[in-house]
């Protein structure tokens, strides 16, 4: 149970990190030889903004993934039980389930919130020199 606890907030850092990072590279467009489900196929050109916002979309289907996983376990663990010990520990990965993607939502709000630019991950209108 503390695995799952600890992978939760670090795929919302994750997210928040790749959420945060500033790229000028907009016009560069590059072809890929990883494909994302959700985004660009392989061998496609995109630009790397293109590209990182498709990893911050498929970081968040992964937290919803994860924590929808956790509470389904949770459930069966709580429904199959009939001893306090075994529905305390149920109890407890339904809660982590709900504070991991409470976790990610925040953090997602929060960005929000500072500058809608950084969820949205477009690149920047820049002078031409």
């Amino acid at each position: 149970m503390k695995k799952i606890l600890i992978i939760i907030p670090i795929i919302s850092i994750i997210i928040c990190f790749f959420s945060l990072i500033n790229i000028n590279f907009s016009s560069a467009e590059y072809k890929i030889e990883v494909t994302i489900p959700g985004g660009p196929t392989a061998g496609d050109p995109v630009s790397l903004p293109d590209y990182i916002k498709s990893l911050y979309t498929f970081g968040l289907l992964l937290i919803g993934i994860a924590a929808l996983g956790v509470l389904v376990y949770g459930g069966f663990m709580y429904m199959l039980s009939d001893t306090v010990v075994s529905k305390e520990d149920a109890k407890k990965y339904i809660w982590a389930a709900i504070s991991g993607l409470i976790l990610g939502l925040c953090a997602y709000l929060i960005l929000n919130t500072i500058n809608p630019d950084l969820t949205s991950l477009t690149p920047p209108n820049l002078p031409k020199p």
